[in-house]
């Protein structure tokens, strides 16, 4: 296992939706630049975004966009997409646009990336949702070439053709998402990192994903978590009174989340819930806790799953913008100090 005393990145996620029932988006986007300005003055790493498409809630569609301005609005803070639905985006245009985020934001782009997981999508961008692995294959090959070499064998013939301008970082990283055995193998060996979420169990999850797919993944291509970022992504909520804050917003937060992705995918065990149970997610078992027992669990984690990075969401509806505000605050201010 990597040796590695530096305390891990903490990172925020946000999808930009409203809070349910409201469809216009000038105010929730007002408030998305005010938080992550906030962001921005405390001690967090990356800010990351995510998208889904033909859905009826205002999730997030365009994330480099978004990003783009993001950068202009901040002066610190870096940037991801987490993820970026490849197969569903002409590939020379996620080039291009990731250049001028990079631009825009100074330096600060991450281009996460993944297959996506909801047949309805590929049917409205007329992609074939069987051909996702083929796709992510190839498109993997094709966006690092772009942003790296600075070019793209999309000329006549497959020839190479010059996609400008330069980004400010010598090499963009691009991450993969999820945490399947081909996505992490796939990862490993075309990417420069992971992204894998666990909503419900992240104390034990985390550690059999890294025992039992991602090490033996490194090992077989012959890398390590000296150059293959290892990044978890979960819901965290932390309080001094999180048993009230559950029953309160919490629970409706996670409900209505994982309700909408239940719909979109027609079937609840496409979305991480396998539990016979009406109601899989148990306070007890995800990241809702007081600031202390949070990072203590996060620490515990690390042990048996040595990541370098924690992104969690911050603002889902429910929880609205004023308490993101806080909750911002307080993370910064009693969870970062004791992970170090």
């Amino acid at each position: 296992m990597r040796e590695d005393h530096e305390a891990p990145k903490v990172s925020i996620w946000t999808d930009a939706r409203p809070e349910p029932g409201e469809h216009r988006g000038e105010r929730r986007y007002a408030e998305l630049l005010e938080e992550a300005r906030l962001a921005d003055t405390l001690p967090f790493h990356t800010f990351a975004t995510t998208e889904q498409h033909g859905v009826d809630d205002g999730y997030l569609p365009a994330q480099l966009p978004l990003i783009a301005g993001l950068g202009v609005a901040t002066q610190r803070i870096r940037f991801m997409t987490n993820a970026l639905l490849l197969p569903l985006h002409p590939w020379r245009q996620v080039v291009e646009q990731a250049m001028v985020a990079d631009l825009l934001s100074g330096g600060r782009l991450a281009l996460g990336v993944a297959a996506g997981g909801y047949e309805r999508e590929f049917d409205l961008f007329g992609i074939d949702f069987r051909k996702r692995a083929e796709l992510m294959e190839r498109g993997l090959a094709f966006i690092r070439q772009g942003l790296h070499e600075g070019s793209l064998p999309d000329g006549p013939d497959g020839t190479d053709v010059p996609v400008l301008p330069r980004p400010v970082q010598d090499r963009i990283p691009v991450y993969l998402g999820g945490g399947a055995p081909k996505v992490l193998d796939r990862a490993v060996r075309l990417a420069d990192g992971v992204m894998p979420v666990d909503f419900f169990s992240p104390d034990t999850g985390f550690a059999d994903m890294w025992e039992e797919r991602l090490a033996p993944a490194l090992a077989r291509h012959g890398r390590s978590l000296d150059d293959f970022r290892f990044i978890i992504c979960v819901p965290l909520w932390a309080s001094e009174d999180p048993e009230r804050d559950w029953e309160l917003f919490y629970k409706d937060a996670i409900e209505y989340q994982f309700g909408q992705y239940a719909s979109w995918a027609g079937d609840r065990s496409k979305v991480g819930v396998h539990a016979e149970s009406d109601t899989p997610w148990q306070r007890e078992s995800m990241l809702v806790d007081t600031p202390e027992n949070i990072a203590r669990r996060l620490k515990e984690i690390r042990a048996d799953a040595p990541y370098h990075e924690v992104v969690f969401w911050y603002r889902i509806p429910h929880i609205g913008h004023e308490r993101a505000l806080a909750h911002l605050e307080l993370v910064a201010q009693k969870v970062i100090p004791l992970l170090g």
